[in-house]
């Protein structure tokens, strides 16, 4: 099987000025490529249909320029459907929950052989796969209002006495 490409949202943001034109460059090398065939895009949709797209891929891959974070929403979705994960390596600091091998696979930010090459790995290998999606369903899981209740709570009656 050869792999496809989904990519689920809007074409841009509106946020960057560059966004377009990044845009038209990917468009340009996708074309130079023969790889329009290949390439499919949702545009907007709604919830719902960003949930079923999610179900029905096998591997997530989230190439954030400055490094993956816990911040981002389409991160906390794909963890949320336990979508096994390629995304790249938080910032210094940041983000400790995201651990390579046991809830993603990580790469060095703008490493695009090293995000390739981990994403035909999960693609190829089941096992992997599983695993990934796994542990992308247990880091979601302290994520849920029932735990941030449960730590708030328990945060608040530590410094309270």
């Amino acid at each position: 099987h050869r792999a496809h490409l989904l990519l689920i949202g809007g074409r841009v943001g509106s946020s960057d000025p560059t966004n377009a034109e990044y845009a038209a460059r990917v468009d340009r090398l996708i074309e130079s490529r023969g790889l329009t065939a290949r390439v499919h895009r949702t545009g907007f949709v709604t919830p719902g249909e960003v949930s079923a797209c999610l179900a029905a891929v096998d591997v997530c891959v989230l190439p954030y320029r400055e490094g993956a974070s816990l911040r981002h929403g389409s991160l906390h979705a794909c963890l949320a459907h336990g979508r096994p994960i390629v995304t790249t390596t938080p910032p210094e600091g940041g983000d400790p929950d995201l651990r390579h091998g046991q809830n993603a696979l990580l790469s060095a930010p703008r490493d695009v052989a090293a995000l390739a090459d981990a994403a035909e790995q999960v693609w190829q290998d089941a096992a992997l796969r599983a695993s990934l999606e796994a542990g992308a369903r247990a880091l979601a899981d302290e994520f849920t209002w029932d735990r941030i209740a449960v730590r708030t709570a328990s945060f608040f009656a530590e410094v309270l006495t």
